[in-house]
Formats: C-alpha cells, sequence, structure tokens
C-alpha cells in the first residue's frame, strides 16, 4: 500500500489568504509550517531537523512505496538543509541504509567525515545510524529540488558494519558506467513501481541492495588493495562464507584454517568493531531469511533452513533470529507471503 504525505503552504501579502490543507489561515505559521514538514519527513524516514530559511514560500511533497523491505520515496521541496545530528539519534535509533538520488535540483551531503556534491542523476548512499546532512537547491529558474530515497533495514543489506564508513557520501556518478546503470535502474523502479509477489518483492529488495553495496564497494576501492592484512580477511570472510553450513564452524576453527592464532584472529576482526563469533552469527541468519523468502519445490521448513546454515537447534535459531529481524523465523515468512 502507498504512503503518500503531502504539504503545501503558500503566505503573501497580508490581504492573501494561506493554504495548508484543510487548516485556517491562522494555523498558518513559520513555525508551525516547517513543524509540519519536518513530522512528514519523521514519518516516511527518521527523525531530522529542517531549515527552510524565511521565505515567503513554502512547499513540500512526500510520496512513499513498498517493494518488500524496500521502501521507495520521492521527495520535493523548495531549498533547505535537512540535519540527522547525534542529539536526534538518540530520539529513535533507526538503523537504515538509505540512497538518494538527485532527481532536479542539487545537493550537498555530508556524512563520516566527507562532503560531497550531487547532481542530476547522481546518488550517494547514507545511514541513518550517524550523523548527515543534506543541502538542497533547486535548479535556476525551478521552484522546487526533487530527490528520491531508496531505504533498507541496515540487517537486510550485505555490507560489513567496517565497511560502511568507507562507501557513504562518495558521489556516484549517474551518467556513465556501472554506476550509471545503477542510476537509471533505480529511476525506473521508482516510476515503474513493480507488481510482484510479496516474497518476489522481497527477494527483488535484497537483490537491489547487494547491487548498491556491491557497486559502492567497487566504487570506493573495498574490492581491491594489496595490504596483506586486508587480503588476509577477504581470504577469511571468503572460508566463513563457505562453511556456514558447518555447526562446528568456530574462531578457533577459522584460526587454523589460517594458520595464525586464535588471538591474532580476534585483533583483525576487532578492527572492523565486530567479532568472528558476530560475523558467523550474523551471515549465517541472512542467509536462512533468505531462505524463508524462497518459494521452492519441496519448501524447506524452519528446522532445514536452520540446520542447513550450521544451527544446531530450532530454539536457538528462534531466539537469534527475533532479536535481529523483531519477529520470529514463522512470522517472518508469514508475514512475506500475506
Amino acid at each position: 500500500m502507498a504512503m503518500v504525505g503531502y504539504y503545501r503552504s503558500t503566505t503573501q501579502t497580508s490581504s492573501s489568504k494561506a493554504r495548508f490543507a484543510m487548516a485556517s489561515a491562522s494555523d498558518v505559521t513559520m513555525t508551525s509550517r516547517h513543524g509540519v514538514w519536518r513530522d512528514m519527513l519523521r514519518d516516511h524516514f527518521v527523525t531530522l531537523d529542517v531549515d527552510a530559511g524565511s521565505g515567503d514560500q513554502f512547499t513540500g511533497a512526500v510520496r512513499s512505496t513498498s517493494l518488500g523491505h524496500l521502501q521507495v520515496s520521492s521527495v520535493r521541496s523548495v531549498t533547505q538543509e535537512v540535519m540527522r545530528t547525534d542529539a536526534l539519534l538518540q530520539r529513535d535509533g533507526k538503523r537504515y541504509l538509505q540512497v538518494g538520488l538527485v532527481r532536479s535540483g542539487e545537493a550537498h551531503v555530508v556524512q563520516d567525515g566527507r562532503a560531497c556534491l550531487l547532481r542530476p542523476g547522481d546518488f550517494v548512499l547514507y545511514e541513518t545510524e550517524r550523523p548527515f546532512s543534506w543541502g538542497l537547491r533547486a535548479a535556476p529558474q525551478l521552484p522546487q529540488w526533487e530527490l528520491s530515497v531508496f531505504t533498507w533495514p541496515r540487517e537486510t543489506v550485505r555490507l560489513a558494519e567496517h565497511e560502511s564508513p568507507e562507501v557513504t557520501c562518495r558521489v556516484l556518478d549517474g551518467t556513465s558506467g556501472i554506476t550509471g546503470v545503477l542510476s537509471r535502474m533505480l529511476a525506473d523502479l521508482l516510476v515503474t513501481s513493480p507488481t510482484v509477489s510479496h516474497a518476489n518483492a522481497a527477494r527483488l529488495a535484497d537483490e537491489v541492495g547487494d547491487l548498491v553495496a556491491t557497486v559502492a564497494a567497487e566504487v570506493s576501492g573495498l574490492g581491491g588493495g594489496s595490504d596483506l592484512r586486508d587480503g588476509l580477511l577477504r581470504q577469511i570472510d571468503a572460508y566463513i562464507d563457505q562453511n556456514l553450513d558447518n555447526p562446528c564452524l568456530s574462531p578457533t576453527l577459522v584460526a587454523q584454517a589460517h594458520f595464525i592464532s586464535t588471538r591474532q584472529l580476534q585483533r583483525l576482526f576487532a578492527r572492523r568493531g565486530s567479532t568472528v563469533a558476530q560475523v558467523i552469527r550474523q551471515r549465517r541468519l541472512e542467509r536462512c531469511r533468505r531462505d524463508l523468502l524462497a518459494r521452492r519445490d519441496g519448501e524447506l521448513t524452519l528446522t532445514e533452513i536452520c540446520l542447513r546454515w550450521g544451527f544446531s537447534e530450532l530454539a536457538v535459531f528462534s531466539r537469534a533470529f527475533r532479536e535481529v529481524y523483531g519477529m520470529s523465523p514463522s512470522e517472518y515468512r508469514a508475514h512475506a507471503r500475506s
């Protein structure tokens, strides 16, 4: 079901009337006007601060639809600054990975110690669990900018926690190369609003999220490099992925397979801000989640899925799954297919 929000107000001379939906003119003030806009952005995305200046006119519109767990939104408004500060992070704690694609106007984005300038067709990755800001400007002779926003729950995107700060706030060129192809695909996704089953919608949301993460990582240089430590980590990552079905997979086993001590292994992962056990658990849960969405002959039971990816018991798997995704595996499967 589409979620649609719309706000419009116009302030002219004292003899003119200001309009906001069904509100009376007395309800329209500079504070309430921007407050409504902030509320709309919060309802569609996360808690944000907005500074739209003190001009005589203000307009803003948001429209959101869903493709599985991917929210696809179109946002239009006048020149303004949009910020998510440390203080606002404490209010909702929502963890999303988002892509902002400029359709009209230009945007100046800041996150993770970097700043970038986006023009029509360009896009950028950013995360809601760290501060960020957008400076949005309408094009000359046009009253509004337009932005497409794609929002995934952070845990559904296969991008390691330590990689996120490396790929955010980098311009992904919408005019050429693989990033240009991805820009056009994202734009088409918003325009066409494909109609698919719930299960296939969730799978499509995963595939698009993986593609975005892969392209961003490649452009950011995470796919290359000659550093020996990074090379070893890539080998370890591949080993973990190939052995998730082994219930005995553990930090000790991973260390032995790569001829290093468990202490050395843990230090490597500590630089990423995680432990080996956490990574193994996270990747097992993600494989299980995707199996829950799959339709195939002889559909796998919950027990078969958890054993397939190295969980020793259904109860252990169900508990871990609920902690990460907020519902039991059976509820998740039913919700995707309802």
